[in-house]
């Protein structure tokens, strides 16, 4: 009964120990990883808080990038319609190379959406809201940790797009932003749209 007794309490203070540190997920890893990236100097993070707020299924993206393009597209012509009207024959051209750019990236959408069958209802990615640590200066150590435990800021509702698999698509500040980037989950979509950054780029030329 005695030997039974030391193993309760030995586990016990097992138990305690193990209690008492941080245990970091490989959800909670990736978004310290991708807070680092956005913080400038060396900064260590540590998460304190995730809340999950929403998920999102490939077939919903889908619909919110069609949306995304098919406005700009609305967009884009009525500017063209304008220049074309006042006799801006170059800037025109332009706005109707950008509507014609955006069509074939709605096509290249289509396909891929196609070709992805019942994939589509699968969860793309997951919203979450975070609260961070940011630990400033010096990698803490035993004599210093005080000193630096006071220069500790956090972050609050910072809103991040994670895969199942963990991988960060996008944070923001501003929960209605998140999505702005989350395209970058479907298949190739970095590849469909590598060129349309140059149209974005273009400068407007007032004709003579």
């Amino acid at each position: 009964m005695k030997r039974i007794g030391i193993i309760i309490l030995a586990t016990a203070a097992i138990v305690c120990s193990c209690t008492g540190q941080k245990s970091t997920s490989k959800l909670e890893r990736a978004i310290e990883h991708a807070l680092t990236e956005n913080l400038e100097g060396s900064q260590k993070v540590s998460v304190l808080e995730v809340v999950k707020l929403d998920s999102t299924i490939f077939l919903t993206e889908f619909d919110r990038r069609k949306d995304v393009f098919e406005k700009r597209i609305e967009q884009n012509k009525k500017f063209h319609d304008d220049y074309y009207r006042r006799g801006l024959k170059k800037n025109a051209a332009i706005k109707y190379d950008e509507i014609h750019r955006d069509y074939e990236i709605l096509e290249a959408l289509q396909a891929v959406k196609e070709k992805m069958g019942n994939s589509l209802h699968k969860v793309a990615y997951y919203d979450y809201r975070v609260k961070a640590e940011v630990m400033t200066g010096i990698a803490p150590k035993r004599i210093i940790k005080r000193i630096i435990r006071r220069k500790a800021q956090i972050l609050e509702d910072i809103y991040v797009a994670v895969t199942p698999d963990n991988e960060v698509l996008s944070l923001s500040t501003d929960y209605s932003k998140l999505h702005q980037a989350t395209g970058l989950v479907i298949p190739g979509y970095k590849e469909i749209i590598k060129s349309d950054s140059d149209s974005d780029a273009t400068e407007l030329l007032e004709d003579e």
